[in-house]
C-alpha cells in the first residue's frame, strides 16, 4: 500500500475516533460519513466546531427538518468545512426549497443535494442545476419507474453538473445501463446507481463499462469480492485511476485490512463490504486528485464523499426500516 493511501487511512481512523468521543451516541456510520468528510479535506476534526455549527443548526431547524435526523452530522460538518458557516446553512436551505418546489413531501436525499450543491460551489448556479435534474429524474423515471426514487437524487444532481445536454447524459445512462445490468442479475438498483456515477465521468461510455467490469472480476480474482448490493456504485470511482487494475485493487484490498484493524472499522461496526467501499474510496482520492476526468464542478475527491454519504445514508435507512419491521411483529 502506497504512502499517500496508509496517510489517508490513519487520518480517517483518527478522525472516525473524534467523531466517537464527541458524539458517541450517533450511529457509527454517520460518524464514518463525516469523518470522510474532513478527511477529503486533509484535516483533522475540530469536534468543538462541529458542535457549535450542530447548535446553529437546531437553532434554525426544527426537529421536523430534514436537515434534522438522519442529515444532522452531516450538514453540521459541512458547515465547520465551509469558510462562513451560517453562509453554508442559509444556503443549503435555499438550495433545499428550490429542490422541494413543487413536491409535497420532503425528502432526506434532496437535502443531502442541497449540501452536494454547496460544497461543490455551485449555489449560484442552483436554479440551472435543479431544472436540469428535474429533466433527468424525469427522463429516468419514464425509462424506469420501479427503479428510479428520491434516492437517485444526488446522483442525478452530479450528472447535471456535467457539461453536456440532459439529453446526452440520459441516452449515455441508458446504454451504460444496458450494457452492465446482464452482469449483475438480481441487483438491477445498484447496476442503475452504478451506471449513474460512470456517466458522471468523463470518458468513452464502452471504455468505462469494460473497464469496471474488468475491474469488479479483479476483486474477485483477488478474494475480496466488491458488495453488490448499495456498495456496487462507488466502484464506477475507481475507474477513473490511470493505474493497471490489479494494481487498484491491490491498493484498495490492503486499505480495507489496514482500516480494519482501527477502532471503528471492525465487524460490528461495519459489513467487510461497506469497509472495502470506503477504502476504495480512499484510494480514488489518492490517486484521482483533482486533474480526475470528471465534469469540473465535482472533482477530486468531492464526488467519492458525495457517493460513500449517499451509500452509507442508504444502508442506514434500509437497516432502520428492517429493524422497525423487525419489531412490529
Amino acid at each position: 500500500m502506497k504512502n499517500d493511501v496508509m496517510k489517508k487511512c490513519d487520518l480517517l481512523g483518527e478522525n472516525v475516533i473524534s467523531y466517537h468521543k464527541g458524539f458517541w451516541w450517533e450511529h457509527p456510520l454517520f460518524k464514518t460519513i463525516a469523518a470522510l468528510s474532513y478527511t477529503e479535506s486533509g484535516k483533522s476534526v475540530d469536534v468543538q466546531l462541529v458542535k457549535e455549527c450542530r447548535k446553529k443548526l437546531k437553532k434554525r431547524q426544527s426537529i421536523l427538518s430534514y436537515f434534522r435526523g438522519n442529515n444532522e452530522l452531516i450538514a453540521a460538518t459541512g458547515m465547520a468545512l465551509s469558510d462562513n458557516p451560517d453562509q453554508y446553512l442559509e444556503d443549503i436551505i435555499a438550495v433545499y426549497g428550490k429542490l422541494q418546489s413543487g413536491k409535497f413531501f420532503g425528502s432526506s436525499y434532496r437535502a443531502l443535494s442541497a449540501m452536494v450543491i454547496a460544497d461543490a460551489k455551485r449555489v449560484a448556479d442552483a436554479d440551472a442545476i435543479i431544472e436540469k435534474t428535474n429533466v433527468l429524474m424525469k427522463g429516468m423515471k419514464s425509462k424506469h419507474p420501479f427503479l428510479t426514487t428520491d434516492q437517485d437524487t444526488c446522483l442525478a444532481v452530479i450528472m447535471a453538473m456535467a457539461d453536456k445536454s440532459a439529453e446526452a447524459i440520459l441516452e449515455e445512462l441508458e446504454n451504460t445501463y444496458a450494457s452492465i445490468k446482464g452482469k449483475f442479475l438480481f441487483h438491477e438498483n445498484a447496476v442503475y446507481s452504478l451506471a449513474q456515477v460512470l456517466t458522471a465521468f468523463e470518458g468513452d461510455a464502452v471504455k468505462k463499462s469494460e473497464n469496471t467490469l474488468e475491474i469488479f472480476n479483479a476483486f474477485k480474482a483477488a478474494g475480496s469480492k466488491y458488495g453488490m448490493e448499495y456498495e456496487l456504485a462507488s466502484l464506477g470511482l475507481l475507474t477513473n485511476i490511470s493505474m493497471n487494475n490489479e494494481d487498484i485493487v491491490s491498493e484498495a484490498v490492503e486499505a480495507s485490512e489496514y482500516l480494519k484493524k482501527k477502532k471503528g472499522f471492525r465487524f460490528w461496526d461495519m459489513t467487510k463490504q461497506t469497509r472495502l467501499m470506503v477504502a476504495s474510496t480512499l484510494v480514488y482520492e489518492s490517486y484521482a486528485g483533482a486533474d480526475a476526468a470528471v465534469n469540473a464542478a465535482v472533482v477530486g475527491g468531492t464526488l467519492a464523499k458525495v457517493i460513500a454519504e449517499e451509500i452509507m445514508l442508504m444502508v442506514i435507512v434500509a437497516s432502520s426500516a428492517a429493524a422497525s419491521s423487525s419489531s412490529s411483529h
